[in-house]
């Protein structure tokens, strides 16, 4: 093989794996916002849970309070 066509050969080989690699690391990135995004929900489904638990707490303790009242 000659000189000439080796070294055409070697370049559209390394700019062959040069595109997969950008391929790749445009989808890392959007990868990477996808979960940040995901993870942001998941924080706002978990306050919420907490704000639910807490009004059922509220809820229980006064329905106690008038069951208890009842028993009088």
């Amino acid at each position: 093989m000659d000189t000439g066509l080796a070294s055409i050969w070697v370049a559209c080989i390394g700019g062959t794996f040069s595109l997969i690699a950008v391929v790749l690391q445009k989808f890392r990135t959007e990868n990477k916002k996808d979960h940040d995004t995901v993870m942001a929900m998941l924080r706002l489904m978990r306050r919420a849970q907490d704000r639910t638990e807490d009004k059922v707490d509220g809820v229980s303790e006064r329905l106690t309070n008038h069951i208890e009242q009842h028993k009088k």
